[in-house]
């Protein structure tokens, strides 16, 4: 994360720079991606590359072969949706809500306590706030693109098997309006 980047002096011709952005992005959200069961993850994708800027989403280098072998010997193999993702965008930080897809080799890395997982299938791939909450998938041992991404709290919250549903939802609503309202109505429904 380039957490320095906060520490950085702006000079005013940034800040005017940012003023001008901020108006763009507000006149372009208006357009969102929506969701709909046949939206396809590689449209979600084409949409983030096409207004990174607008939405404030800062795209990793893609994922090189080497790097998601690497990732599926040492942890475990990845649904074709996650390799698509990684292939486009080995992570993303996002300019509001602290928001993070983890590159694959900090997810290798990863030391954090395994309680917050749902099972060895499984490990976080979003992140918010340095670690404050994250979210996960869980992959089936008998199908591999059978996968359910999910929230843990005190509870695990399944909140979809779509990739392209978790992405938009977050595009389009944040952090709180989006991901955590989400989580809230699934467990609601859940009880």
């Amino acid at each position: 994360m380039n957490f320095f980047h906060l520490f950085r002096r702006k000079s005013h011709k940034t800040i005017a720079r940012v003023e001008e952005n901020n108006i763009e992005k507000i006149e372009h959200i208006k357009e969102k991606i929506a969701y709909q069961s046949d939206t396809l993850l590689t449209d979600v994708l084409r949409y983030i590359k096409s207004n990174s800027l607008n939405i404030g989403v800062h795209l990793n280098k893609p994922a090189t072969d080497i790097e998601i072998e690497t990732f599926e010997d040492i942890k475990m193999a990845l649904p074709d949706d996650f390799k698509l993702l990684y292939k486009f965008s080995n992570g993303f930080e996002t300019e509001h809500d602290l928001f993070r897809l983890i590159p694959l080799e900090e997810i290798i890395e990863s030391k954090l306590n395994k309680n917050y997982l749902a099972n060895d299938n499984s490990f976080h791939f979003t992140e918010y706030m340095i670690y404050s909450d994250m979210w996960s998938v869980d992959i089936s041992k008998e199908n591999i693109n059978d996968y359910c991404i999910y929230n843990k709290a005190e509870d695990v919250v399944y909140l979809t098997n779509s990739l392209a549903e978790f992405l938009c939802v977050f595009i389009n609503k944040g952090i709180y309006d989006g991901l955590y309202e989400w989580r809230e109505i699934k467990q609601r429904n859940n009880k």
